[in-house]
């Protein structure tokens, strides 16, 4: 007669226990695949730069010298250009994919190339170390950080390219030595720049083309990585040793919360469809969810073997993460990620 009940107290265990397994969310990212770069024999990848019409994608790396090309959904490595730039970093697509803007800090100059051959067709040169910049599509504007610490200046640069033939349309002085990541507010008509030397943000009146202002970040810093949020105005800065997430008022400069994160963050993501961040540093990957515009915690951490280079592509459901032959990695390779 014992038999019924531990049979039924068996049956209510399996029905608590196999919905909370049914409905447990899937991590944000799956790693996919990794493909090996056996003949990238070191130094830092720099900056990703997305063609969906050709299904293309592209990396450029610095030291190496190359522009690393992959196809797209997957992956497939299809070959490396070393001819075309001495020291690539900021590259640029444009004309649906057909040109590309390539700054290159070993020749102080941005070139533009013809993405099916390969041939440079326009080189312009710039103050030396050209290195992050941003394109501004609706005015059709290249903003390109150059000059600092390189030109053994106080001040660096922000030369304004035109998108169309590579015409330089003007010239934004910064008092920075090292200019890393930039992004956009359409809404406010400003750039936010970090000055890395500085532990600042630097503020650009977009239409003025003139300094605005100039945030601190709370530091020690070394700001490198930014992203932002448009639609509820905030700014995201990953600082290095050690790392932290500041989020940023993009109306006032203030400080909404600090985040301990991933190390030496290179870059940033943000994911408006499922509010999150994706960080990556040399210390690996962060996903950072957002909770409401104010509150932020790590959902997930991915070692990623030093990669610190990444790019988002929403449309695709990928991220993708390129780490280099060093401690951490016997080889270089590009490592893709389903985002859940």
């Amino acid at each position: 007669m014992k038999v019924l009940p531990t049979l039924f107290r068996l049956f209510s265990a399996c029905v608590t226990i196999f919905p909370l397994m049914a409905t447990a969310s899937p991590a944000p990212l799956t790693w996919l695949t990794t493909i090996p770069l056996p003949a990238v024999t070191g130094g830092d990848f720099d900056h990703f730069a997305v063609d969906l019409p050709h299904h293309r994608l592209y990396v450029s790396a610095e030291k190496y010298g190359s522009i690393e090309v992959f196809g797209l959904p997957d992956g497939e490595h299809l070959s490396s250009e070393r001819d075309v730039a001495k020291s690539p970093h900021k590259i640029l697509l444009t004309d649906n994919g057909k040109t590309m803007f390539i700054a290159d800090a070993g020749d102080a100059n941005v070139k533009i190339v013809d993405t099916s051959s390969f041939q440079v067709e326009k080189t312009i040169p710039v103050e030396p170390q050209p290195d992050t910049g941003v394109a501004d599509r609706k005015n059709g504007i290249f903003y390109v950080g150059n000059g600092g610490v390189k030109s053994h200046q106080d001040n660096a640069y922000i030369t304004l390219l035109s998108l169309s033939d590579g015409a330089v349309l003007g010239q934004v002085h910064v008092p920075g030595a090292q200019l890393k990541g930039m992004v956009i507010d359409h809404a406010s008509g400003r750039l936010f720049v970090n000055l890395r030397d500085k532990n600042q943000v630097g503020v650009i009146d977009l239409k003025a083309r003139k300094l605005a202002g100039i945030w601190t970040v709370p530091g020690p810093s070394r700001n490198s990585a930014i992203a932002f949020d448009s639609v509820h105005k905030r700014l995201f800065i990953g600082s290095r040793a050690p790392g932290k997430l500041y989020v940023l008022d993009s109306d006032t400069g203030s400080v909404v919360q600090s985040l301990d994160i991933v190390d030496v963050s290179d870059d940033m993501h943000f994911d408006a469809n499922h509010h999150r961040l994706y960080i990556t540093g040399a210390g690996g990957l962060d996903v950072v969810q957002q909770t409401d515009p104010d509150h932020y915690r790590i959902e997930q951490h991915i070692d990623t073997l030093g990669g610190k280079t990444s790019v988002y592509i929403p449309s695709l459901h990928r991220l993708y993460v390129v780490h280099t032959k060093g401690p951490q990695a016997a080889e270089a390779g590009l490592q893709v990620f389903r985002v859940n």
